[in-house]
């Protein structure tokens, strides 16, 4: 019983521990950078891929949903014509 009480303890204590650190984490992000310091976000952004600027684009209403399925077929054409699937014996 005595186990269960420690077990219980130790682990609500780990709960609220982690907890204050994402609370931490979470108030450094709403401070604005000061200045001449970068965003670190902004400078470590990996490319991005064609799919998900189009993705972006629609999201954001730079471009109507009907733009971007055009786009995505044109996508897949020239996919298609560079990597053609290799043709598969019938039967």
């Amino acid at each position: 019983m005595m186990l269960a009480f420690l077990l219980i303890t130790f682990m609500a204590s780990l709960v609220v521990w982690a907890s204050g650190l994402a609370v931490q984490e979470w108030r450094r992000g709403l401070q604005p950078p000061a200045a001449g310091e970068a965003e670190p976000a902004a400078a470590a952004a990996p490319p991005e891929s064609l799919e998900g600027v189009l993705v972006r684009q629609v999201l954001d209403h730079e471009i109507t949903p009907g733009q971007y399925r055009v786009a995505m077929h044109r996508l897949a054409d020239r996919d298609a014509d560079r990597h053609p699937l290799p043709d598969l014996p019938a039967g």
